[in-house]
């Protein structure tokens, strides 16, 4: 017997639903609201190789695996710390806890720690050494809720005050005495703003320098990620469609992801990288991190980003040596931006590097490591060598 077939107006249904997915997919990943690869694709962020220049990944083989479990095995001591609402957020760190001085990194929207696998590698090796004693600084990394290996919270505290305080858990638990240093790439700039706001007298007191890297203060729902008018209206009518299908259909939007992952990995690439010969390695990398977040978390963060506005929690960070880099070709978070932030902190120090896109700190690893380095020596760490 032939099966019947299911009602026109609930396949234009269906159809609607995963064109509204797979259109977010495209368009979507310009601000991490991205469908990818499946979960279990997974690369070791220690086969991606030296970071002295992304050229050298061309050679690099890299196996399906877990890209936290490497850099995992490099880390000194694994710990959970508590958020204040209980949940549990995965910490690494590198070095002792009675270092002089403590690095504190936090990454983006739907990635994890391991975005930072070149400058942790690369600063651990350097300031691992110091002065032939002991090391300069100690090196802590910290998943955001929902991402990476830390636990999930109730899907109205997915916001950026949340994320603050989430990192002020992770200051008081593993940086209770001692300067620290705090870096952030794209959502992760916006978390310290956040902490800015929420606990404004640490800056200049235990906050001793920052670094905003390819982030932004707010506007993010004005973004046309550099997609022609047509795309950028496509993506505005869209978006709500997938969000909701994230949130309340997270196992369909999960298959869909799965069925959809070639185009989505195309955009990853188009909207993460400015390099016309970046290396596949590295679409993969970032793949795997994203694929890593489930749906309905990269759903329930995205009004927070789109309706970010922490152009008034700038003011603390006035007090202390302040690095804001980005890249010139970033079509995700625009380098007007930035420009943007250096008017609300004139004395920061301002780094524009060529041809790299959003993430710049996997395309460009050098430029970031050494810009991060010489900010250690502006907070008053012994220069790495």
């Amino acid at each position: 017997m032939a099966r019947a077939s299911r009602p026109a107006h609930s396949r234009g249904h269906t159809a609607g639903i995963v064109g509204a997915v797979v259109g977010l997919a495209a368009a979507g990943t310009a601000v991490g609201v991205a469908v990818t690869r499946i979960a279990g694709r997974r690369v070791r962020a220690a086969e991606l190789g030296p970071a002295a220049d992304v050229a050298e990944l061309t050679a690099a083989r890299l196996r399906e695996d877990d890209p936290l479990g490497a850099a995992a095995r490099d880390a000194d001591r694994t710990v959970l710390v508590a958020a204040d609402d209980g949940v549990p957020l995965a910490v690494e760190e590198i070095g002792p806890p009675d270092a002089p001085l403590t690095v504190v990194f936090v990454h983006g929207y739907t990635l994890s720690m391991a975005s930072w696998t070149f400058q942790r590698r690369t600063l651990a090796a350097r300031l691992a050494t110091g002065n032939g004693h002991r090391p300069d600084a100690r090196l802590v990394f910290y998943d955001q809720r929902g991402h990476g290996a830390s636990g999930r919270g109730a899907p109205e505290r997915s916001t950026i005050d949340q994320l603050a305080r989430d990192l002020a858990a992770v200051l008081e638990a593993r940086v209770p005495r001692g300067p620290v240093v705090l870096v952030g790439h794209s959502m992760g700039g916006m978390t310290i703003m956040g902490l800015a706001a929420l606990r404004p007298e640490l800056f200049g007191a235990k906050v001793t320098a920052a670094a905003l890297i390819s982030t932004s203060s707010g506007q993010l729902a004005e973004l046309d990620f550099g997609l022609p008018e047509l795309l950028t209206r496509v993506r505005a009518a869209v978006f709500p469609v997938a969000a909701w299908t994230m949130r309340h259909r997270p196992a369909f939007a999960e298959r869909t992801r799965r069925v959809a992952a070639d185009v989505v990995s195309a955009a990853t690439r188009a909207l993460s990288f400015a390099s016309p010969d970046v290396d596949p390695a590295l679409v993969r990398y970032v793949d795997s991190m994203i694929a890593g977040t489930p749906v309905d978390v990269i759903a329930e963060f995205y009004p927070a980003l789109a309706g970010l506005d922490e152009t008034g929690s700038l003011e603390p960070l006035r007090r202390v040596p302040t690095l804001v880099l980005t890249g010139d070709k970033d079509s995700l978070i625009p380098m007007a931006h930035s420009e943007l932030l250096l008017e609300r902190l004139p004395q920061a120090e301002y780094v524009v590097v060529p041809d790299a896109g959003h993430m710049v700190l996997l395309e460009k690893p050098t430029v970031v490591t050494e810009r991060i380095a010489e900010l250690l020596r502006r907070a008053g760490a012994t220069a790495p060598r």
